[in-house]
């Protein structure tokens, strides 16, 4: 078997393998959904050569081509949704045209106006009006629906729900936005869960991906309403702290890694218990998006190395 043989294969085992783990986890194959879970077996792959090869070839394994779509898909969406509105416009300008007509003869003889005629003519006016902007109304109504699922389902991680890094990065550089010449009540928390690899290895990798589904709900809800979680990668979340003091932030990332270590996740008659290790940086004037992660993964690199299980303050 050559080289470009042995890829093939190996490219379309692993696709098998995202359907059917799709399939498992009941998540719709959707192109966004279908690659996300493909780059993360590609990731525990054990094919040398196709792991060298998602390396050195980048763009063959991109989400561009997804994004571009999700971008083209919304286009086409509002572009229709002003077809639609062109054409309602259109008929209106007709059904005025031919209303217009047959008032003109109605109008023709001052003497003898049908009164009934005119009423029915208004009423008949009325109804085509009314039917033509109640269509338009429903269509444009779909329309915007389905510009907010695609947006939507751009945003979020497929597997656990979090918001994605896209988002993150978005959501960072707005409030970094306004705290450009000040410091800002703000600190930005990145969760890892500790040997995840152990978990994989243990109870197999639907077991991972469960466990992951359970740490996103457990983080969320140990947060305020509002606060946003964000899937940075792997098993590592980030949450934003906005509008929090020093001190609370410290009771918040305490609570979650008590809470987590308390709990515990119940799979096949296995119990499987999750501590968690974060990094916590704290918006300083003039800090940027990349230096606040950069801090704050220096932190949780700290925290791992101290023995897992609890928090360090990025210095």
């Amino acid at each position: 078997m050559n080289n470009s043989q042995h890829i093939s294969e190996a490219i379309f085992e692993l696709a098998q393998e995202t359907f059917e783990k799709l399939k498992q986890l009941n998540i719709p194959p959707y192109p966004k959904y279908y690659h996300d879970i493909f780059m993360e077996q590609l990731q525990s792959c054990a094919d040398s050569e196709l792991l060298d090869l998602s390396k050195k070839h980048g763009y063959l394994f991109s989400n561009t081509q997804h994004e571009e779509m999700i971008s083209e898909t919304c286009f086409g969406l509002v572009k229709k949704g002003l077809d639609e509105f062109v054409k309602t416009n259109d008929n209106l300008k007709i059904i005025s045209d031919e209303t217009a007509i047959n008032i003109d003869s109605i109008k023709k003889d001052h003497s003898s106006v049908d009164t009934h005629q005119v009423i029915q003519a208004f009423d008949n006016f009325q109804g085509q009006i009314f039917k033509e902007l109640q269509n338009a109304d429903e269509t444009i109504a779909k329309l915007k629906l389905e510009v907010e699922r695609l947006e939507r389902e751009s945003n979020i991680d497929p597997l656990t729900k979090a918001h994605n890094r896209r988002v993150l990065v978005k959501d960072l550089e707005e409030i970094l936005s306004v705290g450009q010449n000040k410091t800002i009540d703000m600190h930005l928390v990145m969760f890892d869960a500790d040997d995840f690899k152990k978990i994989n290895d243990s109870f197999g990798h639907i077991a991972g991906d469960k466990t992951l589904i359970f740490l996103s709900k457990l983080i969320q809800n140990s947060l305020r309403r509002g606060t946003r979680i964000y899937r940075y990668g792997g098993e590592e979340f980030v949450v934003l702290l906005n509008r929090t003091s020093y001190d609370e932030a410290l009771n918040i990332v305490d609570r979650v890694i008590k809470e987590t270590c308390e709990s515990k996740l119940l799979y096949k008659g296995h119990d499987i218990h999750l501590t968690l290790s974060a990094g916590l940086c704290s918006h300083k004037e003039g800090m940027s998006a990349e230096e606040l992660l950069d801090r704050a993964d220096k932190a949780l690199y700290e925290a791992k190395h101290s023995g897992k299980n609890c928090y360090r303050i990025a210095k």
